[in-house]
């Protein structure tokens, strides 16, 4: 009889425990997130913001909790370098940054620490499914190195665990595009040239003023101006560009404007000295 209790209660204690390993494995969930894609000027000096969303969805038993807390991490990104997170054309990169709050901080970054995930409970109520649903923002800062124009891309994963116990449930993937397309900036625009002259001087008046110029990697341009000489109280003048095509290296180009008035011109002043001015208009093409 003794023997048999035994049994008994061994057979008792081998039920609960595997009831009890059941009961912790029953809800499952998995993760779904957008993918991205943005286009992005390098040049711009603010940030390029691009918003997605996450949805979790969880299933339980009908003998579970109605509540479950879970939360949501993402790495790096495939192209990372460390920390950062990179999109990649063939070996060039951009850097951007994950954020699951306001303002962009270090500390609001969305990655895969246990400060840095996104966390939710679950209501099931009364069903045996449920999902909830957030967003996050995609932040490319600027201005960045101007690198070929293309499609930059890299591949985010997304891991959903138990907030309570921290076991993963499930992961899934995202990508990210980002466009750039061939372009070009005034990246510090020319002052002025200022002649001085006086009447029927021998030598040539001579001035100059730099601009710098900044294209997409691998782009060519073209400089010219709306005029290349004009007459000012009767001296006539003549402008001229250093170069007047080239090729973007993704970072800012000097160039010249060189002004001239050549010598044994009279002019038309009939006081002690004038003044009087020009615009001219410089046009990138590209």
């Amino acid at each position: 009889m003794n023997a048999l209790r035994g049994l008994a209660a061994l057979a008792a204690i081998l039920i609960c425990s595997l009831g009890g390993e059941a009961a912790q494995a029953a809800v499952t969930c998995s993760v779904s997130v957008t993918s991205i894609t943005k286009g992005y000027d390098p040049n711009d000096a603010g940030n390029t913001v691009a918003t997605g969303s996450y949805t979790v969805s969880c299933t339980r038993l009908a003998s579970d909790p109605n509540t479950f807390n879970w939360s949501l991490g993402a790495n790096n990104g495939q192209h990372n370098s460390g920390a950062q997170n990179r999109v990649r054309l063939g070996t060039r990169y951009y850097s951007y940054e994950l954020y699951r709050l306001t303002p962009y901080l270090n500390g609001n970054r969305w990655q895969d620490a246990a400060s840095t995930r996104f966390a939710g409970t679950i209501n099931f109520g009364t069903q045996l499914m449920a999902s909830q649903s957030g967003a996050f923002d995609l932040v490319l800062p600027g201005p960045q190195t101007v690198r070929p124009a293309g499609t930059y891309t890299d591949i985010v994963t997304v891991t959903v665990r138990n907030a309570g116990t921290g076991a993963m449930l499930s992961q899934s993937t995202f990508n990210v595009s980002i466009i750039t397309i061939a372009s070009c900036t005034l990246a510090s625009p020319p002052g002025n040239i200022s002649l001085a002259y006086t009447s029927f001087q021998a030598a040539p008046a001579a001035a100059s003023t730099t601009f710098g110029v900044n294209c997409t990697t691998g782009v060519p341009y073209t400089m010219s101006l709306d005029a290349t000489s004009g007459t000012l109280v009767g001296l006539s003048y003549s402008l001229a560009l250093s170069q007047s095509a080239a090729t973007g290296s993704g970072a800012s180009q000097t160039y010249s404007i060189n002004g001239s008035i050549a010598g044994g011109q009279a002019g038309t002043c009939g006081t002690a000295s004038c003044a009087a001015s020009d615009i001219r208009t410089l046009t990138i093409t590209y």
